[in-house]
């Protein structure tokens, strides 16, 4: 990062990359800060793709602290990165009864290579936490809680909707012999990401009037759907072509989070990698593969069986240290406004 630094200290200002001074708000923060600012859609109709529980918040801690809506922004995304990764040790040692996983998992997940947006001004660090916490409450039956949890992470990030899918491997068992009022609970735990995801796309759609706008907009900046191993197969190629850095980038970490959702599926619980796999699919079935990365990270299972997979002695040092390179290598990238995270 200090030869980033360096290198774009001595750019004129015309071939500076616009990021570079957006710092950490650039790409996806910029938009928020905006959104934050002056409402939704925003300065341009892009802005509605946005879900608004990131920009919420930011409201109101803009109110309570002083310097604008960036500062507040970032005062979010780093103090719900530390609270969430607190939760995902309390969850993978409940859950594995392994505390030297959940360590793992914890450190793995800060040095994710997409990970440097749980300190930009981003969503995804209020997602994690949210969708962490939904993992502890299906864990201990809280169904409620697991319902409330599920709702904001939707409002938050899209993917909060396939939540959804964790939570039917959760309820599904003992659903016959629970009681009536049980199984309201239980409902609610699976239907409450879907409804939050649904309720800000009608609001959203409302406010421009034009149906299902938020996915439109999505749909336009990443190509219609595609068949997902179609599109890993035709990425191959672009391993070698004129898109290597673009979306040829990709394709290597797409493949190792196949490896990682074969991994949850054979050593994590049936939620854990339901949910991994229902990311990455979503991730896939798009032409355009940008923020491929965050979007695993979103899938935050996927990043546990990392750590179970480095438990091997072999890879207990390997795994953390390529982890860690390739952060400060998307991080520089991104800064250079080469690589859209």
């Amino acid at each position: 990062m200090l030869g980033v630094r360096l290198y774009v200290d001595h750019l004129h200002d015309g071939d500076r990359p616009l990021q570079v001074g957006q710092g950490l708000l650039a790409w996806d923060g910029a938009w928020y800060r905006s959104l934050v600012e002056s409402g939704y859609p925003g300065p341009a109709p892009e802005g509605i793709r946005f879900f608004p529980g990131f920009v919420l918040l930011g409201r109101l801690f803009d109110v309570v602290l002083p310097g604008g809506a960036g500062p507040a922004l970032l005062f979010i995304a780093n103090v719900t990165a530390l609270v969430a990764m607190a939760l995902l040790l309390r969850l993978v040692r409940e859950v594995t009864g392994d505390s030297g996983l959940a360590g793992r998992a914890v450190w793995l997940t800060a040095c994710f290579p997409p990970a440097f947006v749980l300190v930009w001004g981003y969503a995804e660090a209020l997602f994690l936490l949210l969708a962490v916490a939904t993992f502890l409450a299906l864990s201990r039956r809280h169904w409620w809680w697991a319902a409330g949890l599920a709702t904001a992470a939707a409002l938050t990030r899209p993917t909060g909707a396939l939540l959804a899918v964790a939570a039917l491997a959760s309820v599904w068992p003992g659903w016959r012999s629970a009681p009536a009022g049980e199984r309201i609970a239980r409902t609610a735990a699976v239907i409450g990401g879907p409804v939050g995801f649904g309720a800000f796309v009608w609001w959203a759609s409302a406010l421009v009037d034009e149906p299902f706008a938020p996915l439109v907009v999505q749909r336009e900046l990443r190509g219609d759907p595609v068949d997902p191993l179609r599109r890993l197969i035709t990425g191959l190629g672009e391993l070698f072509g004129p898109d290597a850095l673009g979306d040829g980038l990709h394709i290597p970490f797409a493949l190792g989070f196949v490896v990682l959702v074969i991994v949850a599926f054979r050593r994590m619980p049936l939620g854990y990698a339901a949910f991994a796999a229902a990311c990455l699919l979503v991730a896939l079935a798009a032409d355009n593969l940008n923020s491929l990365e965050r979007y695993a990270l979103n899938g935050f299972p996927i990043v546990v069986a990392l750590a179970v997979l480095a438990d091997d002695s072999r890879l207990r040092r390997l795994v953390p240290a390529v982890s860690a390179v390739g952060m400060v290598a998307l991080t520089a990238l991104a800064v250079m406004g080469e690589y859209v995270p």
